[in-house]
């Protein structure tokens, strides 16, 4: 385990040095972050006042918090690349990695968590800005607060965690493209990330509190802006807890198969 905490510590500082060196990159994803949820805020704004001041519950203001709210969701929730696995695959880059004494799945987790904290330098002005402009509604709750980082972790790992399954059928179909669209098109439209899950149909909330998504990306979100009860809270976890248990099986089931049968397509 220590050595396993080093290997963390070692690969995460050096892709913050690595990382730090491209400012202009940074410059550039603070411009990308402000954009997205600019352009939904601007687009249920602009509905909830047509529609008499609010939408399913959410005014003006309260749908500026929600999708301020959503910008440190977003950055602490995206997750593994699948098309990165599969181009190693394809051009035989994962074969030395099999020979290394430390599972690939830390390596790769470390790099991202280094990349995560390079961004989070980028998120915090954005928020403050958008903050600035918009003038959110929030409740803030200091239990919910409390739990909004745990929460968080749980959904990050989910989510990281989901993708990296999807990228392990690659060693069987070598491309995973239209895998990852389908899935990526189903969680855009059910995990809150376009808009609150309120302002779904009946049915597509129900559709939403079955599917992991919801677990990875809403429930932290509505956690920290105070729309989650503390029963709602509970069940959230609980429900967090179960697909983390369902996951994180699956991953160790298709890595076992998947490295047998690997092989490189390419060199």
């Amino acid at each position: 385990m220590t050595a396993l905490i080093d290997i963390y510590r070692t690969q995460i500082k050096t892709t913050i040095i690595s990382g730090l060196q491209y400012r202009m990159d940074a410059t550039l994803q603070i411009l990308g972050k402000f954009a997205e949820p600019v352009i939904y805020l601007v687009v249920w704004s602009t509905i909830a006042r047509q529609s008499g001041g609010s939408v399913s519950g959410y005014t003006v203001a309260e749908f500026a918090g929600y999708f301020i709210a959503w910008t440190l969701v977003r950055q602490a929730t995206v997750g593994w690349d699948p098309f990165y696995m599969e181009r190693r695959i394809r051009r035989g880059e994962f074969s030395p990695l099999l020979l290394r004494p430390v599972h690939p799945f830390h390596t790769d987790t470390a790099n991202m968590i280094g990349y995560k904290m390079i961004e989070l330098i980028t998120v915090i002005p954005t928020i403050i800005l958008l903050t600035l402009i918009f003038h959110p509604a929030l409740t803030l709750k200091l239990w919910a607060v409390a739990a909004f980082l745990p929460a968080l972790l749980i959904g990050f790992l989910l989510r990281y965690t989901l993708l990296y399954v999807m990228a392990l059928m690659a060693f069987w179909t070598t491309r995973v493209t239209a895998l990852f669209n389908l899935i990526f098109a189903v969680e855009f439209l059910i995990s809150g990330r376009i808009a609150p899950l309120e302002t779904l149909p009946p049915w597509g909330q129900a559709v939403a509190g079955a599917l992991p998504f919801k677990w990875m990306f809403s429930f932290p979100l509505e956690l920290v802006i105070g729309r989650v009860t503390p029963a709602e809270a509970l069940t959230g976890f609980l429900m967090q807890g179960v697909w983390l248990v369902v996951i994180v099986g699956s991953f160790v089931l298709l890595w076992r198969a998947a490295v047998r049968r690997y092989s490189a397509v390419g060199g």
